[in-house]
């Protein structure tokens, strides 16, 4: 790892505390003149959520970007007077929350049991009370902020009724316990957030007769057994990154299916037809045709359904008032703060 970067922004490396604290400052012969208008960024490490939580509401920490705050943390802090929210910023990402199914092994391999699972969720329920109201309840593979997406696709309401009609579909008849069949889930380690939704999908798969076990592991472990496809489900999420050629198609080509590598085709899904919209829409030059593929590979994916939707995310920036133009573009905090400015402290 290098430990003395040098790059082309408007700061410039001064010291890496590992552990506590990365120190950058102003870079005076930055191309803009005028600019920075800070002169130091201190980028504090606090590994633990409710520490972050902490920093934010005390004023020790004046930015809180995604993932640096559990969701159920973020309605409390956002009414504190000293802090605003926006959930503006990240759109270029358009992060999608789901559930990842190994469609190798049994009984995943089978659609009608991933159909199941979609019916058997309340995903407005995940939405608004394990995600606090940030995000969408999402409806396929492409999100509903980038140009290409459709809404014209296989919907999957909650309705845990048709979820157990598929499973009899499939032959698999409750026992006296009322158990149809077992899964193993393996807990995404990125905060309590995703424990919460994988302890609600338990409890939602039980209320159908598929009984689901937890096993958790650290992000190391999760990150091998997942690229390993050594996993039956797991929950994770993945960047869009503004066009389906560069963040959606990446999940679900057939040539993406490559052992050993993360955020690939993990799940082992392969449709012909998927693979050569895909492809041709990658080429194509005309809007809409290109559009129509785009259309109609959604409508496969949504039947198909190789892994379970949940959300279009929506990441949250904590601010202290104090703080202006953290936030102005698709990519949030990523951006170079040239154009931060704060206000003195009263």
């Amino acid at each position: 790892m290098n430990d003395t970067p040098i790059g082309t922004g408007p700061f410039k490396f001064v010291k890496w505390e590992k552990g506590s604290y990365v120190h950058l400052t102003a870079y005076d012969d930055y191309w803009q003149d005028g600019r920075p208008y800070l002169d130091d960024i201190y980028f504090r490490i606090i590994p633990d959520a409710a520490s972050r939580a902490l920093a934010m509401e005390t004023g020790d920490a004046d930015i809180s970007q995604f993932g640096n705050i559990e969701p159920f943390d973020v309605p409390r802090l956002s009414k504190l007077p000293n802090l605003e929210l926006t959930t503006k910023g990240y759109e270029m990402f358009a992060p999608m929350a789901w559930i990842e199914m190994n469609t190798r092994k049994p009984p995943l391999n089978d659609r009608r049991f991933r159909q199941a699972i979609m019916y058997a969720l309340d995903r407005e329920f995940i939405r608004d009370n394990i995600f606090f109201g940030l995000g969408r309840v999402a409806t396929g593979p492409i999100n509903s902020v980038t140009t290409q997406y459709t809404p014209d696709v296989q919907k999957y309401p909650h309705d845990p009724e048709k979820a157990k009609a598929l499973l009899d579909d499939m032959g698999l008849e409750p026992g006296s316990d009322g158990v149809r069949a077992n899964v193993e889930f393996l807990v995404m380690p990125y905060g309590e957030v995703w424990t919460r939704l994988a302890e609600y999908i338990k409890q939602a798969m039980g209320k159908v007769g598929v009984q689901v076990t937890l096993r958790s592991t650290d992000s190391a472990g999760w990150a091998q057994q997942l690229s390993n496809w050594d996993y039956q489900m797991t929950n994770d999420y993945v960047y869009q990154y503004g066009h389906p050629a560069l963040g959606v198609a990446r999940t679900y080509i057939s040539d993406n299916i490559r052992k050993g590598v993360l955020f690939s085709n993990t799940m082992g899904y392969s449709n012909e037809k998927v693979d050569e919209l895909f492809a041709k829409a990658a080429v194509e030059n005309d809007d809409a045709k290109r559009e129509q593929m785009y259309a109609e590979v959604q409508k496969i994916l949504a039947k198909d359904v190789p892994v379970a939707w949940l959300l279009e995310m929506e990441f949250p920036t904590l601010l202290n008032k104090r703080v202006h133009n953290a936030v102005t573009t698709a990519i949030g905090t990523s951006d170079n703060f040239a154009d931060v400015w704060v206000e003195p402290k009263q």
